[in-house]
């Protein structure tokens, strides 16, 4: 049970990582104040992530 939550969680995390990179990328193509904004709401997942991976090694 604990072996396929782990493999959940990390499939989990990867897909917000995809997801997350791909908001900054698509972010950069547009100019303006929506691709700001997507620019940030991508980072501030990448950013999420790496906090709840790092919370466990506090």
């Amino acid at each position: 049970m604990n072996d396929s939550m782990n493999g959940l969680r990390g499939l989990l995390m990867l897909i917000v990582f995809i997801v997350g990179m791909g908001l900054v990328i698509v972010g950069q193509k547009h100019i303006g104040a929506p691709g700001l904004g997507l620019m940030l709401l991508g980072l501030a997942m990448l950013i999420g992530l790496l906090w709840f991976y790092n919370r466990k090694y506090k």
